[in-house]
């Protein structure tokens, strides 16, 4: 029984415009190993059809995108020849540890031939030997079975000549929390890996090392199954993009939203000069109308986008945002940021000098929760917001800080030059002002200095 495919509208981009651009360089002079070790990298790039015009009009990043491709991932392959006068092991344990580790495994250290083991496993144990040494993809990529189907092109073009390929499933990326990942999480991992090689034609050999052997029919056979699961998802995807760019009907609900003691949820779609003007804005009246037109924007999966909605919809000014984190964390990664984005504004878009000059002015602002990664500087590096507030921002959470805005002036060590603050985003966000604090806020500007109204 095959598991259900996840919800193709969360596709960030066509998957029939990738392409695997492959790249091996070496010096012109001679160099150690130089007959042994050649080093691939191989970069998946989603190229820009010329024909496709963006709905808010191309840019020079399309016309980039559509001579050069844009990078969302690549893999990295090493290939140790045999019979040359290096032992392979050598040239292996010289490149890096994990090669190490493979290659100790099918090889005889002191010898750099295969071993016996390795002699039993593979069919024809005579050539080259070809190492899956890393597979990347952008997060927004992530979760559609497109590793296996990359990896099995890529070892298709270069595994000619090599008797085996080999790999060692593991967690090639950690977590923000790495030092709190159990060793369970490790091997869980691992096992969920493990499982998307072997459905490429790798089986289990020694040491937690993994091999294909191309000699046999089955991963030929498998590469045209992931074949045709690519072009179904690419079919998939055009035949529902464009309907999903606009939010469905929402169903009927069976009682006034006030009669559940809940705020009622504007389902009109903003227009677009609305929706502009709450970028950046600090007000929690303008929550909703900037999440829907993020929706609006965005193809992804309509449910998600009604769990979102909802929840922005029923935020007030007590709620403790990391909470809601813990409902929406399996929607996608970019719908997760645009929800953080609705409910929280960037510390650029609040002017915090008036009150830091006199916190006795905060008046109802002193309640306003802020969230930031380290606030308080217990931990080595900067603190960083949540949502796109820059590119080492957060994901709402349970690990993030919450402290009100009167406390967070008060840490005087926190607003040195060289304190914990992120210089890109300051180092935190703040939950969206209600009426009353927003007009407070505006008044404190308006009387501070000639300064704009804030948006």
């Amino acid at each position: 029984m095959t598991a259900s495919p996840r919800p193709v509208p969360e596709l960030p981009g066509d998957p029939s415009r990738l392409r695997l651009v492959y790249t091996h360089n070496h010096s012109a002079e001679p160099y150690d190993f130089e007959d042994t070790l050649e080093r691939w990298h191989v970069s998946v790039r989603l190229f820009h059809a010329e024909e496709e015009e963006c709905p808010h009009g191309c840019s020079e990043a399309c016309e980039r995108a559509t001579e050069e491709g844009t990078e969302i991932g690549y893999l990295h392959l090493c290939r140790l020849r045999d019979y040359t006068a290096d032992n392979r092991w050598e040239a292996a344990d010289a490149e890096s540890g994990d090669l190490e580790s493979i290659v100790s495994t099918v090889l005889d250290p002191r010898t750099g031939h295969y071993t016996d083991a390795f002699d039993e496993a593979i069919e024809c144990p005579v050539g080259d030997l070809l190492i899956l040494d890393r597979v990347f993809l952008d997060k927004p990529w992530r979760g559609f079975g497109l590793g296996p189907i990359l990896a099995a092109e890529t070892i298709r073009r270069l595994s000619g000549g090599c008797c085996a390929v080999a790999a060692e499933p593991g967690m090639a990326e950690w977590p923000d929390n790495r030092e709190e990942v159990s060793e369970s999480y490790r091997q869980q991992a691992r096992r969920k890996i493990a499982a998307l090689w072997e459905s490429i034609g790798f089986t289990p050999f020694r040491n937690g090392v993994y091999l294909l052997d191309p000699a046999l029919r089955q991963p030929g056979e498998l590469l045209t199954q992931k074949r045709n699961e690519l072009l179904q998802l690419a079919q998939a995807y055009r035949s529902q993009a464009t309907a999903l760019t606009t939010l469905p009907e929402p169903e009927p609900e069976p009682t006034p939203a006030a009669a559940r003691g809940g705020r009622a949820v504007n389902r009109q779609l903003p227009a677009r000069e609305d929706r502009l003007e709450t970028i950046g804005s600090v007000r929690a009246q303008d929550t909703l109308l900037y999440l829907q037109g993020r929706c609006q924007q965005a193809g992804w999966d309509s449910r998600d986008k009604r769990t979102a909605l909802a929840l922005a919809a029923e935020v007030t000014s007590e709620t403790d945002l990391r909470e809601l984190g813990a409902q929406i964390q399996d929607v996608h990664f970019g719908l997760h940021k645009a929800f953080a984005d609705a409910i929280t504004f960037s510390a650029d878009s609040f002017d915090v000098g008036p009150f830091r000059a006199d916190p006795s002015r905060l008046g109802p602002l002193a309640g306003v929760w802020v969230y930031g990664s380290n606030l308080h500087g217990r931990y080595t590096g900067r603190s960083h917001g949540v949502g796109d507030a820059c590119q080492h921002a957060r994901s709402l959470g349970a690990r993030l800080e919450r402290i009100s805005l009167a406390q967070l002036l008060s840490l005087e060590e926190f607003w040195q030059w060289n304190g914990p603050m992120c210089s890109f985003c300051s180092g935190w966000s703040g939950q969206r002002l209600t009426e009353e604090q927003y007009t407070h806020y505006l008044s404190v500007r308006a009387n501070n200095s000639p300064r704009t109204a804030a948006p």
